[in-house]
C-alpha cells in the first residue's frame, strides 16, 4: 500500500512538470511582438512622428529611458542635453528615446511612422536593458527582438547604417545574486547582438561599457547615480566615444568606422647567408623569327607534361697562382713584354698578270769579220746596179727583224 502511494505521487509530479514544460515551450516572445504602451507615451510618439516628416534628420538616436536623457526636441532637460546640443544637433541630430520602451515598443513606433518622411545616413541604437529585468525575456529573446529592429530600419530606409551599442552595464537589483543574474544576462545579449556587425557595410557593433567603470569594475555614483542611469559627466563619456565614430560612418568612410587598428609586426632580422640574386638571362629569339603559338588547352583535356631543363652547376674557378713576395732591397724582376704583331689587313689581291719572259738577244764577243764577196761572172751577178741596192736594203730590213735567227747562223758557219 505504501509502494503504491509513492508511486501515485511520483506520477502526479511528473505530469506537473511535463505540463510546465510544456507551458514554457509555447510562451511567446514578447521582444519582438510590437506593441504600444499608454496614452501619455501615444503622444509622444505622435511628437516624433511630427519630427519625421518634416525631414532634414542625417542621425537619430533611439533607444529608451537611458536615450531620452539626451534631450533635444520633445524632450526635458536630461543629463545629456547639453552635449546633445552642442556636439550633435549640428550634424541633424534627432532623438527619438522613450523612457522604459523596451524592444517590442520601440519595433512598434518605428513600423507607425517614426521613419516615415527621413532616411537617416545613421541609427545609434542601444534597447534590451529594460527586457532583461527578472524572467521576462531571455538573453536570447531579447538579442531576436534588436535583430527585428535592425531589419526593421533597413526596410524603411535601406541606405542607413545603424551604430549598434552594447547595452549598457547596470547594478540594480535587491541582492547580489539578482545582481549576477541580470548582468550575466545582459553580457549575453550582447554577445549575440555583436555578431550583427557585418563589417560596417550596413552595421557596426561597439561596447563601451568599460569606459564607464574604475579600475575596480564598479560603477561610480558621479557617472552612474543610480547604478542605471547616467550623470552629465556619464553622457560626456558616452560622446566622446562615440562621436569620432559617428562622424566618420555620417561620411561614408568605412576605414575609420569599422576597421581595426592593424598591428603592424616588424621586420623579422635576417639570419644566415642570403641566397645569392640570379639573375636570369633573357634570350631573345632570332630576326625574322616569331615565337611559336602557345597550343590551346581544350576543356577536359589533361595538361602537358612540363620539360624542366637540367641546370650544371658552375664549375669553380681556377684560383691564380700566388704573386711572389717582394723582399726588401731586392731588384723588381725584369718584365717580359709579349709584342703582339698586329694582323695585316688583308686586300682584295689584284689578279696576277701573265707575264712573258723575254730572253735577251746573246751578246756577240768577237763578230766575225764579214766576208768578202766573191765576185762572180757577169752572169751570174745582178746586172744592174738599181737591183743589187734594192737586195742589200731588203736584207738589212731582215736582220733587224730576226736578230735571233742570225744568232743561230753564225753559229752555224763557225
Amino acid at each position: 500500500m505504501k509502494t503504491l502511494k509513492i508511486a501515485l505521487i511520483c506520477a502526479i509530479f511528473s505530469s506537473v512538470v511535463s505540463f510546465a514544460t510544456a507551458q514554457d515551450s509555447k510562451k511567446e516572445n514578447t521582444a519582438i511582438k510590437p506593441v504600444p504602451r499608454d496614452k501619455n507615451w501615444e503622444k509622444r510618439h505622435d511628437t516624433f512622428v511630427g519630427i519625421a516628416k518634416r525631414g532634414n534628420v542625417d542621425l537619430l538616436f533611439l533607444g529608451d529611458s537611458i536615450t531620452d536623457a539626451w534631450g533635444g526636441e520633445g524632450h526635458g532637460m536630461g543629463g545629456g542635453h547639453k552635449i546633445f546640443t552642442s556636439k550633435f544637433v549640428p550634424m541633424k541630430a534627432a532623438n527619438f528615446g522613450i523612457g522604459g520602451d523596451r524592444t517590442q515598443h520601440v519595433l512598434w513606433r518605428l513600423q507607425n511612422g517614426e521613419l516615415d518622411g527621413i532616411k537617416p545616413k545613421v541609427v545609434q541604437l542601444m534597447i534590451g536593458t529594460n527586457n532583461s529585468n527578472g524572467a521576462d525575456n531571455t538573453a536570447e529573446e531579447i538579442a531576436e527582438g534588436v535583430k527585428l529592429i535592425i531589419e526593421e530600419i533597413k526596410k524603411k530606409s535601406p541606405s542607413t547604417k545603424v551604430l549598434l551599442l552594447a547595452v549598457f552595464p547596470r547594478n540594480t537589483g535587491k541582492d547580489d545574486a539578482v545582481k549576477k543574474i541580470q548582468k550575466d544576462k545582459i553580457d549575453k545579449v550582447n554577445s549575440i547582438i555583436s555578431k550583427l556587425d557585418d563589417g560596417g557595410k550596413s552595421v557596426k557593433f561597439l561596447d563601451i561599457g568599460s569606459k564607464f567603470k574604475d579600475a575596480s569594475g564598479a560603477l561610480p555614483k558621479e557617472i552612474m547615480p543610480d547604478q542605471l542611469h547616467l550623470s552629465e559627466k556619464g553622457y560626456e563619456i558616452w560622446a566622446n566615444a562615440v562621436e569620432s565614430v559617428i562622424t566618420s560612418m555620417l561620411k561614408g568612410d568605412q576605414t575609420k568606422a569599422v576597421e581595426p587598428t592593424k598591428k603592424v609586426e616588424p621586420a623579422k632580422p635576417v639570419t644566415g647567408t642570403p641566397e645569392p640574386t640570379k639573375t636570369v638571362k633573357k634570350v631573345d629569339p632570332a630576326p625574322g623569327t616569331s615565337e611559336p603559338a602557345k597550343p590551346v588547352k581544350k576543356p577536359g583535356e589533361p595538361e602537358p607534361a612540363k620539360t624542366v631543363k637540367k641546370v650544371e652547376p658552375a664549375k669553380p674557378a681556377t684560383p691564380e697562382p700566388a704573386k711572389p713576395v717582394k723582399k726588401p732591397g731586392e731588384p723588381e724582376p725584369a718584365k717580359t713584354v709579349k709584342k703582339v704583331e698586329p694582323a695585316p689587313v688583308q686586300k682584295n689581291p689584284e689578279p696576277a698578270k701573265e707575264t712573258k719572259k723575254v730572253e735577251p738577244a746573246p751578246v756577240q764577243k768577237n763578230p766575225e769579220p764579214a766576208k768578202e764577196t766573191k765576185k762572180s761572172d757577169s752572169s751570174s751577178s745582178v746586172k744592174e746596179s738599181g737591183k743589187a741596192s734594192t737586195v742589200e736594203k731588203d736584207e738589212y730590213v731582215e736582220v733587224r727583224k730576226t736578230p735571233i735567227r742570225d744568232f743561230f747562223r753564225n753559229l752555224r758557219n763557225r
